[in-house]
């Protein structure tokens, strides 16, 4: 069975967990990029400030990455549902289990 995508819900990008994982991916390289291998510029941060910039490195990482994927949804469904262009196919074929 083929299924092509002719839309995508910009709405659901932003209310599913899409935002959540993002900002914890930014979270996970934040705390890299902060603690685990810290430059040699940022080793005068005391803790509360690492923290505060950890937490707003997340949160604009989070912002730029949602906006992205939002701009890149509107011309996905601008190409294929204002000027016509073939959306992305997906081949299934259905698997029977024997039991």
């Amino acid at each position: 069975m083929k299924l092509e995508i002719r839309n995508i819900s910009v709405t659901s990008l932003i209310n599913s967990s899409v935002p959540v994982v993002v900002f914890v991916l930014g979270l996970l390289g934040a705390v890299v990029a902060y603690v685990v291998m810290p430059n040699p510029q940022l080793t005068s941060l005391n803790l509360w400030q690492k923290t505060v910039s950890i937490g707003l490195y997340s949160l604009l990482y989070m912002i730029i990455v949602s906006a992205l994927l939002v701009f890149t949804a509107s011309m996905y469904n601008i190409l294929t549902g204002v000027l016509g262009l073939k959306g992305f196919v997906l081949d299934l074929e259905e698997v029977h289990d024997q039991e």
